[in-house]
């Protein structure tokens, strides 16, 4: 099995985060949590599970955030129990080589999606399942620090990987590789789309221009054909982007976003003193797809009274927020994490299940989207197309793992 992962343990973490203050190749050298490993291939741990063959896989923020050890320390997250090994690469596609004699929805051959981590519920077997899991949210499963029996090997920045096949959804056939790295991305931005769904007539604003930014905008006018979407873009080529995915109008993120958003909302701008300023009025609706210190922020004061902000955005630092707004302005502040079961058309179904339907119906779109692939072997400069959207013009990288 060649897989890459992370070694986390805390003489590579902190030898590294200091070297990387001065020296950028510190995030490959010899002391780097990331490597690209060679390792014996394990077999089934338990007759529930499954072998999967890579074919292709998306590079994610995320992944991008723990390559580069971009978090503090002191952030809710970092206070559970972790693995000292972790598995990059969860947008992927492939085909199930082998099963466990338990295994009745899977055969070798069936082409598939990754759910999820592997640490919920019904990953671990429970009969009894937690809220989170009875609900289907099971990226949220309370039992998700726990240690388990066994830990799922490899993931999508390798060649193989090994799961319990509770994780995993077949893919249609009519949906083309290229198509089904964007499910799980889809899936996360159907799943914030409904964790405030737009009215008719609202005003949307959606802050960044990525992969989940241009998802989102397809997503919430499935939703809600009636809103008006904005997009907010850093580049001129992502705001043209924008356009063609839905959005209504666009401002790239030089621009003096209170004066744009006073004008296209009919919001009323007040300066105070050192260069405060506030609306009364804005956006019904802002989805944060960056989440950085400096759009929440923004997105809080552009949110009108009793309008929301949807957090979709991934920033593992600790920030200073002004929350007036929440209470005088009374702008609910919503998290959105992973995916989820939502109703659709009479049905509930997972936020991955109606990503494939929109999908195949061709009413979410993925042209356009994947820029860049890279043989495993180039993941140096797969990493840095992913960082470098101004230079390169990426949006979805992939490490294209196909026999050639």
């Amino acid at each position: 099995m060649r897989t890459m992962l992370l070694d986390v343990t805390p003489s590579r973490l902190i030898a590294t985060r200091l070297l990387g203050r001065f020296w950028a190749g510190a995030f490959w050298g010899p002391t780097a949590p990331l490597r690209l490993a060679d390792l014996p291939d394990p077999p089934l741990p338990a007759p529930n599970w499954v072998r999967v063959r890579n074919r292709l896989c998306g590079i994610c923020g995320s992944d991008l955030h723990q390559i580069f050890l971009d978090a503090g320390l002191d952030v809710a997250p970092l206070a559970l129990p972790s693995n000292r090994r972790i598995y990059l690469g969860h947008e992927m596609v492939g085909k199930v080589v082998e099963v466990g004699g338990a295994v009745g929805d899977f055969r070798p051959g069936d082409r598939v999606v990754r759910w999820g981590r592997a640490d919920d519920c019904r990953a671990r077997g429970r009969a009894d399942l937690c809220p989170a899991c009875q609900r289907g949210h099971r990226v949220l499963c309370q039992f998700a620090a726990e240690p388990m029996e066994h830990e799922p090997v490899g993931g999508g920045f390798g060649d193989t990987f090994l799961t319990p096949a509770s994780t995993l959804l077949p893919v249609p056939d009519d949906l083309s590789d290229e198509q089904a790295i964007f499910i799980e991305p889809a899936a996360v931005a159907i799943h914030a789309a409904q964790r405030r769904p737009a009215a008719p007539g609202d005003r949307v604003l959606v802050l960044g221009c990525g992969t989940i930014g241009f998802l989102l905008i397809q997503a919430v006018r499935v939703l809600q054909p009636e809103c008006h979407i904005t997009a907010l873009a850093q580049f001129p080529w992502q705001a043209e982007m924008a356009r063609n995915e839905g959005a209504d109008a666009v401002f790239l993120s030089h621009e003096d976003g209170y004066a744009y958003t006073a004008r296209l909302t009919g919001a009323r701008l007040y300066e105070g003193r050192g260069g405060n300023r506030m609306l009364l009025g804005g956006f019904d609706l802002v989805f944060d797809v960056v989440g950085i210190e400096a759009t929440l922020n923004n997105a809080l004061r552009w949110a009108r009274a009793g309008g929301a902000v949807v957090l979709v955005g991934v920033h593992l630092h600790r920030m200073k927020l002004d929350l007036t707004p929440v209470w005088y302005q009374e702008v609910d502040l919503l998290g959105a994490i992973g995916h989820d079961v939502v109703r659709w058309q009479d049905e509930d179904l997972s936020t991955f299940e109606l990503a494939m339907r929109w999908m195949q119906a061709g009413v979410l779109r993925t042209t356009g989207l994947l820029t860049h692939r890279f043989p495993l072997e180039d993941f140096r400069r797969a990493f840095a197309t992913a960082v470098d959207k101004e230079r390169f013009r990426s949006i979805k990288v992939a490490f294209d793992l196909r026999d050639r």
